[in-house]
């Protein structure tokens, strides 16, 4: 009952009082076991007053458990929060492993923020760490779960390994490796699938293979590979298709892109990139493929040339068939001082996490307003904040981010004085 995605608690009591009105002899019995999913501190006074006026079982069902709150003293603080119980869920930025920035050793943690749940509380709440270290790695959410595969750990060992974090347990769970060990790949998820593609092995060979992943079998399988070897190239859906784009291999910065039909397990070229990039982030929503930051020679006629700038943002559109530069490029300044680790999609707007140089700061998180197509800052670079992580949107029940908040002291309580 906490996950109801309702507005206001009234409409949670008006519900209880008509499922027991249509058949209120037989369902009478039940009236404090269903009453017991109401938040009844979160009903005011006023609003039980007007109610006890009008229908009959209204007025008894709120003269049996509603009377405390219409006449008691006003839960404060700490019993106040005890009880709160928040409706609905939440997407939200969850992002897991990478570096810790002062050791810069693989890490295992895993963290979240929902930027709509709480505009004014925008901060990282802690989630239950992965079994394993890892950095290089992929995240991705499918199926209401959160999927974490390969990498490297703290030992330098490349990755097979894979665990799926569960939302409702705060858990994460084992699940069976990759085919092939992997880290710098690129992942994404269609149809409820995970696709794994890319990347360099543990002898930094450069690789070819795709492989998928069903959630619901519990299964790996190999897949037609590329046609271009990558790494370090981004990757999205459009349209039940999966495109990947840019990356390198042996020296090369690509501008290529390939485009996979899972109905005909065939891979298409498509229209090239304005710009090679090396490192970037990507995401798809609609009709449109967006890419964000990553490297190129800084002289785009000499692609031997070691000296890099950071790849200015553009987008794909399918009816136009081609690539186009944002009008907004104010991701980050074009120095080589900024990285990015994700993009992620939520609602009407893309967050790209990275270390984004503005100028006069660093930001961890900025969001693209698509309405608007506009970049604004979303949160400001910290000394904790994960170095090389990588990210994905997780829906979340609010009232297991309003617990693992008051969990980690996330609240100024403010106890009435006597």
């Amino acid at each position: 009952m906490e996950k109801l995605n309702v507005g206001n608690e009234r409409h949670v009591l008006e519900a209880v009082v008509r499922w027991i009105g249509h058949d209120i002899e037989a369902r009478r019995v039940h009236m404090k076991e269903v009453m017991s999913a109401v938040w009844i501190q979160g009903l005011e006074s006023g609003y039980l007053r007007e109610q006890m006026v009008g229908d009959s079982l209204m007025r008894e069902v709120i003269g049996s458990f509603c009377m405390e709150q219409l006449g008691g003293v006003p839960q404060q603080g700490e019993v106040l929060l005890a009880a709160f119980k928040p409706r609905g869920y939440s997407e939200c930025i969850v992002t897991v492993g990478g570096e810790e920035r002062t050791s810069r050793m693989p890490t295992a943690a895993a963290r979240c923020m929902c930027p709509l749940y709480d505009r004014n509380r925008q901060l990282w709440i802690n989630l239950k760490p992965m079994k394993e270290r890892r950095v290089g790695h992929g995240v991705v959410s499918a199926e209401g779960f959160l999927f974490a595969v390969g990498g490297m750990d703290e030992n330098k060992t490349v990755l097979s390994s894979g665990e799926k974090y569960d939302p409702e347990t705060n858990t994460w769970t084992q699940i069976p490796p990759m085919m092939q060990a992997r880290q710098h790949f690129g992942i994404a998820e269609l149809d409820g699938m995970i696709y794994v593609l890319g990347g360099e092995n543990e002898d930094t060979e450069v690789l070819l293979t795709m492989e998928v992943f069903d959630p619901h079998c519990s299964v790996w399988r190999t897949l037609p590979k590329m046609t271009t070897v990558r790494k370090f190239g981004s990757c999205a859906t459009m349209k039940k298709k999966l495109y990947v784009m840019g990356g390198g291999s042996y020296g090369k910065i690509y501008d290529s892109v390939e485009c996979y039909d899972p109905k005909t397990q065939q891979w298409t070229t498509v229209c090239p990139l304005k710009e090679r990039r090396f490192g970037a982030v990507s995401c798809g929503i609609g009709q449109e493929l967006y890419v964000f930051g990553g490297v190129r020679n800084r002289d785009a006629d000499n692609p031997e040339s070691s000296q890099m700038t950071i790849c200015k943002s553009e987008f794909f559109h399918d009816e136009l068939k081609r690539w186009v530069l944002l009008d907004d490029q104010h991701l980050c300044i074009h120095t080589t001082s900024s990285f990015v680790y994700g993009a992620v999609a939520i609602a009407a707007s893309i967050y790209v996490v990275g270390e984004l140089d503005t100028g006069s700061s660093f930001d961890y998180v900025r969001e693209f307003r698509r309405s608007t197509g506009i970049w604004h800052p979303t949160r400001p670079l910290l000394s904790t904040d994960l170095s090389k992580t990588s990210c994905a949107a997780l829906r979340i029940a609010n009232c297991k981010l309003f617990r693992l908040q008051l969990e980690q002291g996330q609240f100024r309580i403010r106890l009435q004085s006597t």
